[in-house]
């Protein structure tokens, strides 16, 4: 669940530059090779990209100026657990290299100040799934719920040298010191989010 708005000033960007900039924020996110297809397609379900044009867009220095870049607040919704869950900083990182490539391709000098990202965390039970109350566990589990039924049916994927496979959703992490990971029947299993690692151990009776 990545629901991302984007505010500019009125007839600051065409549909060209909104599809460039969704773009470029949609592949790291979502693009082949972030995970299985399964849980990949479920996300691109969850994930939305809109823009919202502003009239009257001042600064503490006026209006902005022809020729830069225009001032951006760009606010991504995500479950509270996510965003507490380091994932904050990722969702600002994702942005931001986005809003850079979308500059340097249109020759735009980016003022300091004029690009703001929120990170919005929404409470359990304030996430409405499909217009029912949810929790980011609910959501976790629409995510990964084909690609879990896909390694029940026997097709679980080869895991290569030096990764760990996320059991929850499928996809592949460094074994190194940081990776978060647990010990399970004498297997180490290695997660990608926190989230993901707590709803195995619910799943398997284990510590959460």
């Amino acid at each position: 669940m990545f629901l991302i708005e984007i505010a500019h000033p009125a007839d600051a960007f065409d549909d060209a530059d909104r599809d460039l900039l969704a773009d470029r924020i949609l592949e790291p996110l979502l693009g082949a090779g972030h995970g299985p297809a399964e849980t990949l397609m479920r996300a691109a379900l969850a994930t939305h990209v809109a823009f919202r044009e502003l009239r009257g867009w001042r600064t503490g220095d006026g209006p902005p100026q022809p020729g830069f870049a225009p001032p951006l607040i760009v606010t991504v919704t995500v479950p509270d657990e996510w965003r507490e869950d380091g994932g904050a900083r990722h969702f600002i990182g994702v942005v931001r290299a986005a809003v850079r490539r979308l500059d340097h391709e249109r020759g735009w000098d980016r003022d300091l100040g004029s690009l703001w990202v929120r990170v919005d965390g929404v409470p359990d039970g304030c996430i409405g799934l499909d217009g029912k109350p949810a929790t980011a566990a609910d959501v976790l589990d629409f995510l990964t719920e084909v690609y879990r039924a896909s390694v029940a049916d026997g097709r679980a994927p080869e895991v290569p040298d030096g990764k760990l496979l996320d059991p929850t959703c499928g996809m592949f992490v460094t074994d190194a010191p940081g990776v978060i990971a647990l010990e399970h029947d004498g297997v180490r299993v290695g997660f990608c989010a926190q989230g993901c690692r707590d709803a195995y151990a619910r799943e398997h009776g284990l510590p959460v």
